[in-house]
Formats: C-alpha cells, structure tokens, sequence
C-alpha cells in the first residue's frame, strides 16, 4: 500500500517537474533561436561588405573603369568569382 502511495506521488510529483522545465525551457530556446538568426544575418552582411569594400579598394587602384570592365567580362564568360573562407 505505502508503494503504491508513494508511485502515485512520484508519478504525479513527475508531470509537474517535466511541465514545469519545459515552460522554463521555452524563453531559452526563444534566445537561441534569436541568436541563430541574428548570427546568420551577421554572417551574411560581413560577407556582403567584404566585397563591397574589396571592389572599392581595386576601384581605387586600377580605377574604376577597368574593375567594371573585367567585371563584365568575367560575367560574360560566366564565371563564378572565388569566394575566400577568411
């Protein structure tokens, strides 16, 4: 009888425990999800000045003339400029 008692307890005591994590879980994984995205966005925005400010400085080296020549030219010939991973 105390056994069965204390299973019953223990089986009740469990839910709430479980019920209760999980709502305390739900703002935690709101802010990972919010840093995932706030990191892709970030990701993607570096990458875009990177190559706005490499355009810039050959612009500035060779002029801006030849950089949009070569540009074309390389969008004729459909290649795909390298990406760098740094």
């Amino acid at each position: 009888m105390i056994v069965r008692l204390i299973s019953m307890i223990a089986s009740r005591f469990g839910v709430v425990v479980s019920q209760k994590v999980a709502a305390q879980a739900v703002p935690l994984l709101g802010a990972l999800g919010g840093a995932a995205v706030n990191y892709a966005f970030i990701d993607h925005f570096q990458s875009i000045a990177r190559g706005h400010f490499t355009v810039r400085q050959l612009e500035r080296l060779h002029g801006a003339d030849v950089v949009r020549e070569e540009y074309l030219r390389l969008l004729a010939k459909n290649v795909t400029p390298r990406r760098d991973s740094a």
